[in-house]
């Protein structure tokens, strides 16, 4: 996964390849993301889990972090803060 951080807000994002447009925005830089270590170990979910949101259970700050993961450009990024946690999970997925 590449990690990419505005400096502008401290938002982070991850994309699963390079994202062109955030390689060029002056207000974004890449974050070297760890690897995770053999035997699936690691701070998160990885291969399809990764994918899938939360379960509607979680706390909204899990589901912020999905949603950032997820978001489609900068201004996405910027709305999820003011989102309440049924938002999130209407518009991220809640099939979890």
């Amino acid at each position: 996964m590449i990690r990419y951080r505005n400096s502008n807000t401290g938002d982070v994002v991850e994309r699963p390849e390079p994202s062109a447009r955030l390689e060029h925005l002056p207000n974004w830089e890449r974050l070297d993301t760890p690897k995770a270590p053999a035997g699936g170990g690691g701070g998160g979910p990885s291969g399809p889990e990764a994918d899938k949101p939360p379960a509607r259970s979680a706390s909204k700050a899990e589901w912020q972090e999905y949603a950032r993961s997820v978001a489609r450009d900068a201004d996405e990024v910027n709305a999820i803060d003011g989102m309440t946690k049924e938002q999130l999970i209407e518009q991220y997925g809640g099939g979890g």
